[in-house]
């Protein structure tokens, strides 16, 4: 699958090295692909990933993941407009109360918004397997082959990914989760994480 990563920090720099790795075709998305920053990233991930520009990654990708910084969100989707029924993963988080998720609904112009990787902290991500098990990974949205796409993404990099339902869940799981991160995560540090478990 071709994927492109817009935001290069911890979230997205791991997810598309952990994509590249696994054979997809990662192109990073940067103001600047020829910094010093995105050529260490490229080293690191692989002959998987390239680099571009925002406007030629989002050409590039049939799937494309938002993890830049809350302050980028407006800017970044502004810049792109059109996303043209591409498939968006949107792993932001707003730090002022609102919700990313439905800001990206708002903002991201004819996009199959999934909303997934925004309950977890990048150390998780980096690897999601504790012991015998691994850890969940909550999706949201509308569109279920969009789901299905990014749920096959998180089985490729070892989470065991689950329906949420679709965006009217949104808000209610982040601030489900939000609340359950500030109780837990003083105690446990940024890797505790959630496991479903059920019965089939």
């Amino acid at each position: 699958m071709k994927i492109a990563i817009i935001g290069s920090g911890h979230i997205g720099g791991t997810l598309g090295t952990l994509w590249a790795g696994k054979g997809h075709q990662v192109m990073f998305g940067s103001r600047d692909p020829q910094s010093d920053k995105i050529r260490t990233l490229l080293h690191t991930a692989g002959e998987n990933a390239r680099a571009g520009s925002v406007q030629e990654a989002i050409v590039f990708g049939e799937v494309i993941l938002l993890a830049v910084p809350d302050t980028e969100i407006e800017r970044v989707l502004e810049e792109v407009g059109d996303f043209h029924h591409k498939i968006l993963i949107n792993s932001t988080n707003l730090r002022d109360g609102r919700s990313a998720g439905t800001e990206v609904l708002r903002l991201a112009k004819n996009a199959r918004v999934v909303r997934a990787f925004n309950t977890v902290a990048w150390e998780v991500i980096a690897n999601p397997h504790y012991g015998p098990t691994n850890a969940t990974l909550f999706i949201n949205g509308d569109d279920s082959y969009a789901k299905e796409s990014v749920a096959q993404l998180c089985h490729d990099i070892g989470f065991d990914p689950v329906d949420a339902g679709d965006s009217a869940n949104i808000p209610n799981m982040e601030t489900a989760l939000g609340i359950l991160w500030r109780i837990l995560s003083p105690q446990f540090g940024r890797e505790f994480t959630l496991r479903v478990l059920r019965r089939v």
